[in-house]
């Protein structure tokens, strides 16, 4: 009996010690199973049966030949580098602004009313039509893409920063003054708190909006970055360089966006579903 009992115990102490791979998850199995059936349908499928030339729609095959050779031969790698300068630079300058004018502008009817229409006027400027003054006051380099960038991801954090701040439960709210607490207490632990889930949204849409942002002052005027990159293999004719610039966006926005989400997931912990 006790040695049944001593081989029950020692097998209990060793089964936690054993590796274990994590269940596969089968909503990413479904979307790689997704994206690789349309990348073969495009290779082996579309572009064979409708005899479409590969200056038109190039093969995925070749995106990724254009890819690799962009990365390890051309001067894609730099310009990568440089893009993503731009957004991360843009982004962080776009998105605190955004925030620190969400704030008084959400505890003050009289600053909204003073504000608000300048902002709305502001976003309602097309970028694109004002980037080339940006170019002409900044000059080619980074500062003038930097701005573009800013403003563009300025408006999606403001206004959902804006929201947070005003999403404050009433009840709450009073139990602030009952205790009488002071403007910073009520916003450190009232409001800021309540509006992470919202301020992450907005930080979410403005991430994906800083790369584009990016892109549209590269094209305006720039020698470097990805926007340029698709300019000259656009003037080449090379179109398997431009679907290999435009894979690379794309994977930028959505690494970007992935690290915010998981980022808010981390920090917003007591919300079941941050928003956004």
């Amino acid at each position: 009996m006790s040695e049944v009992i001593s081989a029950s115990v020692h097998r209990k102490v060793k089964s936690p010690s054993r590796f274990r791979f994590p269940a596969p998850d089968i909503v990413t199995l479904a979307s790689v199973v997704v994206l690789v059936a349309f990348l073969s349908a495009w290779e082996w499928v579309l572009i064979p049966l409708l005899n479409i030339s590969p200056a038109l729609l190039p093969k995925p095959s070749a995106i990724a030949i254009a890819l690799w050779s962009g990365l390890f031969v051309g001067d894609l790698g730099a310009d990568i580098l440089i893009t993503l300068q731009e957004v991360f630079l843009g982004y962080v300058l776009g998105s605190a602004i955004g925030f620190a004018l969400a704030i008084p502008v959400a505890g003050s009817r009289v600053a909204e009313r003073i504000l608000y229409p300048y902002i709305v006027a502001l976003q309602a400027i097309p970028k694109v039509a004002i980037a080339p003054l940006f170019v002409i006051w900044f000059g080619f380099g980074m500062t003038s893409k930097v701005v573009i960038v800013a403003l563009i991801t300025f408006f999606p954090v403001f206004v959902n920063a804006v929201i947070g701040l005003r999403a404050t439960p009433a009840e709450q709210d009073e139990l602030f003054d009952v205790y009488n607490a002071s403007a910073w207490r009520r916003f450190r632990y009232l409001r800021l708190p309540n509006s992470a889930p919202y301020i992450f949204g907005g930080l979410n849409v403005g991430v994906t909006l800083s790369v584009i942002g990016a892109i549209v002052a590269e094209f305006v005027g720039a020698q470097e970055g990805i926007g340029s990159a698709i300019i000259r293999a656009g003037f080449a004719l090379d179109t398997a360089g431009v679907f290999a610039a435009i894979a690379v966006l794309t994977f930028i926005a959505a690494t970007a966006s992935a690290a915010i989400q998981a980022i808010g997931r981390k920090l917003v912990f007591w919300m079941e579903n941050p928003k956004g």
